[in-house]
């Protein structure tokens, strides 16, 4: 309950400031100072920066309910995609063998890399900012990694970690295939 009130805070006080921007530039326009209002706007427009959509496939692949989810969910509200490919390729298993794990490595980072194509086509057709990660360790850590490279990530949307269906059977649904969306407050 304190993060979300800590969450509401820092939005309030950065409208806050927003908003006591906006009061000197209409001063400053009143007052016909009209470039320096225009240079408090321009700096306004730089400073914003949209929140990041973390999005975790499952180790190289996308399942397409999760592209389809982040997309629309990125287009209305504004957000980049940071796309993340994980495996856990830096166990010390893998690294007795160096040889072989490298080659693991350039493996998975070309699959991951062919598999995010469309991803990112679709992302640059509708005019979605979007950038794509890969990380060799597991899931948990991969995610703990990232949020501390880029402190502007929101939300994370990702496929469960088991491939499985959630058998609704008895309600009667159909069975699906979850994609689950956590706030990063």
């Amino acid at each position: 309950m304190t993060r979300i009130f800590g969450l509401l805070k820092k939005k309030a006080t950065r409208l806050s400031k927003k908003m006591d921007r906006v009061q000197e530039a209409i001063a400053f326009a009143e007052a016909g100072e009209q470039e320096s209002a225009r240079k408090l706007f321009q700096e306004e427009m730089t400073e914003e920066h949209p929140g990041r959509l973390l999005v975790i496939g499952r180790e190289s692949a996308f399942s397409r309910r999760v592209i389809d989810y982040s997309l629309e969910m990125a287009q209305r509200m504004s957000y980049e995609i940071l796309a993340l490919n994980t495996t856990p390729l830096s166990s010390e298993t893998f690294k007795m063998f160096s040889s072989s794990h490298k080659q693991l490595c350039q493996d998975f980072r070309a699959l991951a890399e062919e598999n995010v194509r469309e991803f990112r086509k679709e992302a640059e057709r509708l005019g979605v900012p979007f950038a794509h990660a890969i990380k060799f360790s597991e899931r948990d850590q991969a995610l703990a990694e990232i949020t501390h490279e880029f402190k502007d990530i929101e939300f994370v949307v990702s496929d469960a970690e088991q491939e499985g269906l959630v058998n609704r059977t008895e309600e009667g649904e159909r069975p699906a295939q979850p994609v689950y969306v956590y706030s990063m407050l």
